[in-house]
């Protein structure tokens, strides 16, 4: 009788490990995910808040959002997130043909879009990488556009 008791506590040993393992990794997942979302955000909107005082200034904007500091690589500054370059921040400055919806009329509107982020999963179910969804932040321009 003793010998099949102890096979059975293995099992359920097991089962139930496998079940908390999971739902570790799942955890570790969605936090990571949430992190580098709220991440990519902020660097979206500080990107807009500096492009709203300095319309003119693309690649400072771009580099504001990689390594919030407008002088970027040169200045010694690193990206502040893995993997982040700025050919994954597209700008649209006021003025700008391109980017103006002519639905909304003349727009002195920064609008700072990140894309292209790959990010990577702990877990078993999900894929091992995955690109996160464009974020986009706009802002009121500042100053006048020359």
């Amino acid at each position: 009788m003793r010998s099949r008791n102890s096979g059975q506590a293995l099992v359920e040993t097991s089962l139930v490990l496998l079940l908390l393992v999971t739902f570790a990794l799942g955890t570790l997942d969605f936090g990571q995910y949430l992190h580098f979302h709220q991440s990519l955000a902020e660097r979206a909107r500080a990107a807009a808040r500096y492009g709203a005082v300095n319309p003119a200034d693309r690649i400072g904007v771009q580099n504001v959002a990689v390594y919030n500091d407008p002088r970027g690589a040169a200045s010694g500054a690193t990206p502040l997130l893995p993997n982040f370059t700025a050919a994954m921040v597209s700008v649209c400055l006021p003025g700008d043909k391109m980017c103006a919806d002519p639905a909304a009329g003349p727009d002195a509107r920064v609008t700072v879009t990140i894309s292209g982020y790959q990010m990577a999963t702990f877990g078993l179910l999900l894929p091992r990488s995955f690109t996160s969804q464009p974020i986009t932040a706009s802002a009121p321009s500042e100053a006048p556009f020359s």
